[in-house]
């Protein structure tokens, strides 16, 4: 027999409220980490992609564009250390890095150091404002199509890259850095 009346009432809602959190957690963390469809369906076809660039594996060479119209291509930069940052003028984590970076540009460039800022799909006149307003001074380089960032396998920006001077990628880093962050990363790539 209860004591308490309504009690078990009271225990048995929030016991189905305890019961539907936890059912709808485990559904929501199942598809953030379910695998992409099998392809397995009527129609469906494989789609094969390249692996991701990998530290350890030569990064893909790229040809774009610079602000002064310029082509600027990787594989010309062999011989140097290259920090390829991915990015966009309307990205708050990216416009936060910017004055680290352009003070990583600032004590690096002499000492066998490019930097690229690879902005994604944004309109040049945009860039060039932004950059110009931000006294920024390393190469920016426009990927309109967003192949760049395809081939890179970009998710997030910003995103680095720092690369050897024999082209090899050494580290890699998602998200906004800090100039020491920064270093610590150039530091892997001038080995």
């Amino acid at each position: 027999m209860d004591k308490l009346p309504g009690r078990s009432k009271l225990w048995s809602r929030h016991l189905a409220l305890v019961v539907l959190a936890l059912s709808m957690l485990v559904a929501i963390q199942g598809c953030a980490a379910s695998p992409p469809d099998s392809g397995r369906g009527a129609g469906a076809r494989a789609i094969e992609l390249e692996p991701a660039p990998e530290v350890g594996h030569p990064a893909p060479d790229f040809s774009l564009k610079d602000l002064d119209g310029n082509t600027v291509r990787l594989r010309d930069l062999r011989g140097r250390v290259v920090f390829i940052n991915f990015w966009a003028s309307w990205c708050p984590p990216c416009r936060a890095e910017m004055p680290e970076i352009e003070a990583v540009h600032q004590e690096y460039k002499d000492k066998g150091v490019v930097v690229i800022g690879v902005d994604i799909s944004e309109p040049e006149s945009v860039v060039r404002q932004y950059i110009r307003q931000g006294g920024f001074s390393w190469t920016i380089v426009l990927d309109s199509t967003g192949e760049v960032a395809r081939d890179y396998r970009i998710t997030a920006i910003p995103t680095s890259f720092f690369v050897d001077r024999d082209g090899v990628i050494r580290a890699v880093n998602v998200g906004a850095m800090t100039k020491r962050a920064m270093e610590e990363k150039l530091a892997q790539a001038m080995r």
